[in-house]
């Protein structure tokens, strides 16, 4: 019996994946070990591998069975989904921070896996699909945050799953791919709930390419699916709060909080108007000893009257945002812990990973778009999440998950420039 040979481009997509697992791992070790030199008390040691408190919630869940940081006090301005698969990995490996860590390493890698695959389905090249993967493995953010208890990690796989199935099955009218699809979208909006757009966005893309007799079998089992799972947590939210919320229930507070916020001094934490008491609204929410999730009315009406009377405020602070997503460069007012062994090296790192990718993959955009590849759904992907995290808040690591719609074009772009030398 002959043995079945192994493809050359499967030897080297499994070894840029290991090489993924390796700079992962050893940069998550680096962290973990860094962590526990660089801070003294068992609070701060957990805070800095856990900054936006994710695993808390995930523990918190497997001991009390309530998503809470406070006992009693259930938590509805954080998506569940993460939180949940947190759980279930201390359920099975046990309480270590190393668990979530080892988790998060892990999804890192198998997102560099679906680069590849997506930029292989866009297109239909294999190199360019290897050049993909390999910006994928080497981007210093995604390594960072796949060493850290942050979601991101799990933001750009799940958001990825959804492109790959989207490239595969958006003109076949497969009830059951578009059933996954809804599926992965909803569990995507369940980790981080400013892509609830996004799926409004993409039914009406999807309009365009599938004839009006299946949009029913189609567009509708996707949006079906997908509010299902988001509706379940709408209603538990309801049950708590009293009114319907579309995802989280700190988007209004963001929101405020973004239009009051000094661009100049970014050292200034995002929390530091509530404690400054000098803004009306939120003293007057202090004053009615609101939740900011209770308080989140009162901060929407506050950002349309900001809109209403103060227009040029409002689009000053939205533009400010968007360009502090797109720049080139990391703003080194933000400090994360561990980050890329200091600021200096975490700026000149972004200048030539996420500023050369920008660059690339807007280059990249223009050549597919000349050649007429599919890349609509590419290009709608950053496009919309620019204009939602410009209405709320822009940090690093949302310009991270904008990289998803850029990689595959920077790979476009590269196998150009090869293209062009080798001639």
């Amino acid at each position: 019996m002959r043995e079945k040979k192994i493809a050359p481009s499967s030897i080297k997509i499994a070894f840029f994946l290991l090489i993924a697992l390796i700079l992962r791992s050893a940069y998550a070790f680096y962290a973990y070990v860094h962590t526990f030199n660089e801070y003294k008390t068992e609070v701060q040691q957990v805070t800095a591998l856990d900054p936006d408190g994710y695993n808390r919630l995930g523990l918190a869940l497997l001991e009390r069975g309530e998503l809470s940081l406070t006992p009693g006090h259930l938590e509805t301005s954080r998506e569940p989904f993460y939180p949940v698969l947190l759980a279930a990995a201390h359920f099975f490996f046990g309480l270590s921070p190393v668990v979530g860590i080892g988790l998060n390493v892990l999804i890192g890698v198998l997102g560099c896996w679906m680069m590849y695959g997506v930029t292989l389905s866009v297109f239909q090249s294999e190199r360019v699909a290897l050049y993909a993967l390999i910006l994928a493995v080497f981007f210093p953010e995604w390594i960072y945050f796949s060493a850290t208890m942050f979601r991101e990690p799990l933001i750009i796989l799940l958001s990825l799953i959804w492109i790959l199935l989207w490239q595969k099955y958006l003109v076949p009218q497969n009830s059951w791919a578009y059933a996954g699809m809804g599926t992965v979208f909803g569990l995507l909006c369940l980790t981080r709930s400013p892509f609830i757009p996004m799926g409004g966005a993409f039914a009406i893309l999807a309009a365009f390419k599938i004839k009006p007799k299946y949009w029913a079998r189609t567009i509708g089992v996707f949006l079906l699916c997908a509010f299902i799972l988001e509706g379940i947590w709408m209603y538990r939210n309801e049950r708590i709060l009293k009114r319907w919320v579309a995802g989280a229930s700190m988007g209004g507070s963001v929101m405020y909080l973004s239009l009051l916020y000094n661009y100049s001094h970014p050292e200034v934490p995002l929390e530091a108007p509530l404690s400054s008491g000098k803004d009306p609204v939120i003293l007057s929410v202090n004053a009615q000893h609101l939740t900011l999730a209770q308080a989140e009315p009162i901060f929407y009406r506050a950002c349309l009257e900001i809109l209403i009377h103060h227009p040029l405020v409002f689009l000053g602070a939205f533009f400010h945002k968007v360009i502090k997503l797109w720049r080139p460069y990391p703003n080194p007012g933000w400090k994360y812990p561990h980050s890329f062994f200091g600021l200096s090296s975490l700026s000149l790192i972004g200048l030539f990973s996420g500023g050369g990718i920008m660059l690339l993959g807007l280059w990249g955009t223009l050549l597919a778009w000349r050649d007429h590849y599919p890349i609509g759904f590419l290009i709608l992907f950053p496009l919309i999440m620019s204009i939602v995290y410009g209405l709320y808040w822009a940090v690093m690591r949302y310009h991270t998950t904008l990289m998803v719609g850029l990689i595959p074009q920077a790979a476009y772009a590269l196998n150009s420039l090869f293209q062009r030398k080798e001639a």
